[in-house]
């Protein structure tokens, strides 16, 4: 019976690394100083534990973006009432152009909407 040509590689491999040993800079040295002592777990409670949800100092400071800020209630009113006039536009227009305008006319009433009621 014939054996393939790589057999022999195989077996040679196998035979090395069935004999190699690990290199002594490989092994694990060994500890002549004792570790430290690791401090006990307490499960004591603590003044951090006794806050429930977020602090004030994690709070974001309540203000509106520097756009809308600027914007006075009258501009939002006047946004909320050209987005509506805007619907009804692209209602009455009806089609895929009319549908647009319908959209666009209820994006801009509702962002007037948000600057007239903040």
């Amino acid at each position: 019976m014939l054996r393939p040509r790589w057999s022999c590689s195989v077996g040679a491999l196998l035979a090395v690394l069935a004999v190699a040993r690990p290199a002594a800079a490989q092994a694990p040295a060994p500890s002549v100083a004792a570790a430290p002592a690791p401090a006990p777990l307490s499960y004591a409670p603590t003044l951090a534990a006794t806050r429930f949800g977020v602090s004030v100092e994690d709070q974001a400071p309540l203000t509106v973006n520097a756009s809308a800020a600027r914007m006075g209630r009258r501009e939002g009113r006047a946004f909320a009432i050209v987005g509506g006039a805007a619907v009804i536009a692209g209602i009455l227009i009806g089609d895929d152009a009319g549908t647009v305008i319908a959209i666009g006319g209820a994006a801009i009433g509702l962002y007037g909407l948000y600057i007239w009621q903040r």
